[in-house]
């Protein structure tokens, strides 16, 4: 086990470590692409786990106070190489358990056909994963102005007088998730223009660089799905209803009505409308954790959260076959 849900902090240090020894364990089904760099210059980060010519992504962290998703994800990361490996190795004593059964044949059954069609999900699709896209914002967080080494950042974060337990923005100060260049962005002031940060040029660079089947964006709090775009025709939210249902059922997470889609005097400029508008592809955002929850975040939700969502990956690879 690489991926320590109990160890209580998790620094992007930690973050960048762990990754690269989910690497360096699993490097015939992972690897380690840098996608990017934050204001601050952190390394944003991106696994491709799978070996597949189709992809699938996921993106975590947009918010740097939801510090659960991002650790979670790079949990999932290691769970799928991880039956994969084992399946890998044991394919072709596959044959030789069935004839020769223990006496707990239907769970190791069971064990090993998920095994099986995980392995065969990870050569059908490589799996994009960006578990922290605000490396900045999440260590703001976690650790105050103190995180922020740039002087010129630390005084514009300064003059913010913002609770960083609470901290959305990145280490400019501004929210990614209402950055992207799509219908609904409007200009939250004079200097604001889309597209403006490196987070949100990384992610975009991602989106045109792929051939992306499907897009999910983890978030926290509320544990619901929204999948309704106002901007787009109904056979697109057709299709995305279709699979929302499909995800709740896995989840039980809450399916999020089209009055939802986006708050009352919110300026717009989310991920997944941006991707929705450009590609035509299915794009759902997934909020975890309690609504109740209170930042910071208490890391204990890091099991609850995994159990909640590990399957996801599974039921979309079949849905979308």
């Amino acid at each position: 086990m690489i991926i320590d849900f109990s160890r209580e902090k998790y620094s992007y240090e930690d973050f960048i470590s762990d990754a690269e020894i989910l690497t360096k364990q699993y490097n015939n089904i992972i690897q380690y692409v840098t996608i990017g760099e934050s204001h601050d210059n952190r390394d944003i980060v991106m696994l491709r786990l799978g070996t597949g010519r189709k992809y699938i992504l996921f993106c975590g962290g947009v918010h740097g106070r939801e510090t659960i998703n991002p650790i979670v994800l790079l949990k999932i990361v290691e769970f799928y190489a991880n039956q994969y490996e084992d399946y890998g190795k044991a394919k072709e004593n596959f044959s030789r358990k069935l004839r020769f059964p223990s006496s707990n044949i239907e769970t190791q059954y069971e064990h090993m056909i998920f095994e099986k069609c995980v392995y065969e999900l990870l050569q059908t699709y490589t799996i994009l994963m960006i578990p922290l896209l605000n490396p900045d914002g999440y260590m703001i967080s976690l650790y105050g102005l103190k995180a922020i080494k740039n002087p010129t950042l630390q005084n514009k974060i300064k003059r913010m007088k913002y609770n960083f337990s609470e901290w959305k923005y990145n280490g400019r100060g501004i929210d990614i998730n209402r950055n992207f260049p799509c219908r609904s962005w409007k200009p939250k002031g004079n200097r604001d223009y889309a597209a403006s940060e490196n987070e949100t040029k990384a992610l975009i660079q991602v989106f045109h660089q792929y051939r992306i089947s499907c897009f999910l964006d983890f978030h926290s709090r509320g544990k619901s799905i929204y999948y309704y775009r106002n901007s787009m025709p109904k056979v697109y939210n057709d299709k995305q209803l279709y699979i929302a249902k499909r995800l709740k059922n896995i989840t039980k997470y809450e399916l999020m009505d089209s009055e939802n889609e986006i708050d009352y005097g919110d300026s717009g400029g989310n991920t997944v409308h941006y991707f929705s508008e450009h590609f035509y592809k299915p794009a759902l955002t997934i909020e975890t954790v309690d609504e109740n929850a209170i930042f910071p975040l208490d890391y204990k939700y890091r099991t609850s959260t995994f159990e909640d969502i590990k399957l996801v990956l599974f039921e979309l690879g079949g849905l979308l076959l």
